[in-house]
C-alpha cells in the first residue's frame, strides 16, 4: 500500500486510480474477513474480537505471535490441545489472508513496547542521563507495567508503536493525583488536560507513543497506574493499556445476554436517551423502547449488554452493547401524530416470554412487540382499535432496508394502515 500512495503522488491522476482500486480491494477483503471471522471465530473470540474461551485479538499480547503469517499459521492449523480446531482443509488460503486483514484491522494499543528505568537520587531529582539508566527490556504483553520499579526514586518510560481508533477521536488518561506524567506522540509533547486524572487526545489510527512517569512524592501504593483509552468526551472507556488498567476493566465487565429468552433491563446506556427499556432478544438482536417518546430509540446486534461501567460506576457510567449499533439516538422508529399531544406510556406486560408494551398517543391506544429469528432483521408489531393509517419516521442507517406489508414505505417514512384486527408491523433488515 506504501508503494501505491507514493505512486500517487508521482503520477497524478493514474496513480490515484491505481489507489482508489487497491483501496476499493482493501475494504472488500475486510468485508468478507468480518463476514468469515462471525462465522468462525466469534464463537471464541467473541464478535468484538475482546476474547471469550479464545483469547483477546485486538490487544497487544500474543502468545502465538502477532505477525501476519503467524497469525495466519495457527488459524490454518489450529491448536488441538487448546481447543481451537484447523481451517486451512476447510478455507482457502485467500478467504484466511481475509480474516487476518480483518484481525490486524482491529488492532488497539501497544505493539513493539519497550521500558527505560532511570534511578533518581531523591523526589526532587529530575535530571535524566545515560548514567542514571539502570534497567531497560522490551514487554512481551505490551502493557505497561508500573510494578517493575523496585527502588524509591525513579523516572519510567515506555514507548512503542501504538494503535488508536480508526473511526474516533480518543485520549489516553491516568487515573490519580497531581502526577508528574508526560504523554508524546511521534516525538512531539502534548498538552495535558486537567491536574488530577489527567488526559491527552490521541491521533487517530497508527502512530508512536510515548509515556513518561516521575515517582516524585507520590505514595507507593499509588504509583501502579492505571493507563485507559477512552472515547474523546470521556463517557466510555475503550481499553487498558497498563497492567493495572487491565485488570480494574477485566474486574468492571458485568454481561447480560439474552441466552434462552429474552431479557429486559432498565439500566442507563451509553447513546441511549434516559427513560429507555432495553430489550436483549435470543436471536441475538436488541432494541430499546423509550417510555417518554414511545418510539425504537436504538437496535443493535450480537449479545445484549456489558453493564459493567454502570454497575462499579455506581449509575453514572452508561451501560455498553455487546455488538454493533444499527442505530441510536437521536434516531428513533417515530411515530408521527396530527394530534400535538405527547405520548402516555401506560406499562408493559409479559406474554409468552415477550414484553409488550402499551401507549397512548392522542385518543388513540397503541401496543408494541418485537420478533426476530435471526440477527439480521426483526419485526415490530404493533396493534390498535383504530382503523386511522399511521405515519412513521424512520432512522436511516448503513445497510439498514425498511419494509412492510401493511403500507407504503419509503427511504424515511412509513404509513401504515391496521388490518381488520387492527395489526400491523413494520420490519428492519441489515443486510
Amino acid at each position: 500500500m506504501d508503494n501505491i500512495i507514493r505512486y500517487t503522488f508521482r503520477n497524478g491522476l493514474l496513480g490515484m486510480l491505481c489507489l482508489t482500486v487497491v483501496s476499493s480491494a482493501y475494504a472488500s477483503e475486510l468485508e468478507g474477513g468480518k463476514e468469515l471471522f462471525e462465522q468462525v471465530c466469534a464463537s471464541c473470540h467473541s464478535k468484538d474480537l475482546s476474547g471469550a474461551t479464545g483469547f483477546n485479538l485486538k490487544d497487544g499480547e500474543w502468545i502465538h505471535g502477532s505477525k501476519p503469517s503467524q497469525i495466519m499459521n495457527n488459524i490454518k492449523n489450529g491448536f488441538a490441545n487448546a481447543g481451537m480446531p484447523s481451517f486451512g482443509a476447510v478455507y482457502t488460503d485467500p478467504q484466511l489472508q481475509s480474516i487476518v486483514a480483518y484481525i490486524l484491522s482491529k488492532r488497539e494499543g501497544f505493539d513493539g513496547l519497550t521500558y527505560k528505568l532511570y534511578q533518581m537520587t531523591d523526589s526532587q531529582d529530575k535530571d535524566i542521563d545515560d548514567s542514571k539508566l539502570i534497567k531497560q527490556g522490551e514487554l512481551p504483553s505490551n502493557f505497561a507495567d508500573f510494578q517493575l520499579p523496585e527502588i524509591e526514586h525513579y523516572f519510567i518510560e515506555f514507548e512503542g508503536s501504538f494503535y488508536a481508533p480508526k473511526d474516533q477521536d480518543s485520549r489516553v488518561g491516568i487515573r490519580g493525583k497531581r502526577l508528574d506524567a508526560n504523554v508524546f506522540i511521534n516525538g512531539k509533547r502534548l498538552k495535558r488536560q486537567s491536574v488530577n486524572n489527567p488526559t491527552w487526545k490521541l491521533v487517530r489510527g497508527k502512530q508512536h507513543l510515548k509515556i513518561t512517569y516521575h515517582s516524585g512524592n507520590n505514595k507507593i501504593h499509588k504509583r501502579n497506574l492505571s493507563l485507559i483509552v477512552t472515547n474523546d468526551e470521556l463517557s466510555i472507556k475503550l481499553f487498558p493499556i497498563s497492567v493495572a488498567a487491565r485488570k480494574i476493566m477485566a474486574e468492571e465487565k458485568v454481561v447480560v445476554k439474552a441466552i434462552n429468552k429474552t431479557v429486559i433491563q432498565r439500566k442507563k446506556m451509553m447513546k441511549v436517551p434516559a427513560y429507555s427499556i432495553l430489550v436483549g432478544l435470543p436471536a441475538k438482536i436488541n432494541y430499546a423502547f423509550n417510555t417518554r417518546l414511545c418510539s425504537i430509540v436504538a437496535l443493535w446486534q450480537g449479545d445484549m449488554l456489558d453493564v459493567g461501567p454502570n454497575v462499579s460506576g455506581r449509575g453514572q457510567d452508561g451501560s455498553l452493547p455487546l455488538g454493533d449499533w444499527v442505530f441510536h439516538q437521536p434516531k428513533a422508529v417515530q411515530q408521527i401524530s396530527a394530534s400535538k399531544n405527547k405520548c402516555q406510556y401506560k406499562g408493559y406486560k409479559i406474554e409468552n416470554n415477550e414484553p409488550i408494551f402499551s401507549y397512548k398517543l392522542g385518543d388513540i391506544d397503541y401496543k408494541l412487540m418485537a420478533m426476530a429469528n435471526s440477527d439480521s432483521e426483526i419485526q415490530f408489531h404493533y396493534q390498535t382499535e383504530s382503523k386511522l393509517a399511521v405515519k412513521f419516521s424512520l432512522p436511516q442507517a448503513n445497510k439498514l432496508t425498511w419494509s412492510s406489508t401493511d403500507g407504503h414505505v419509503n427511504n424515511s417514512n412509513a404509513m401504515l394502515s391496521p388490518n381488520e384486527h387492527g395489526n400491523f408491523t413494520i420490519s428492519a433488515k441489515i443486510n
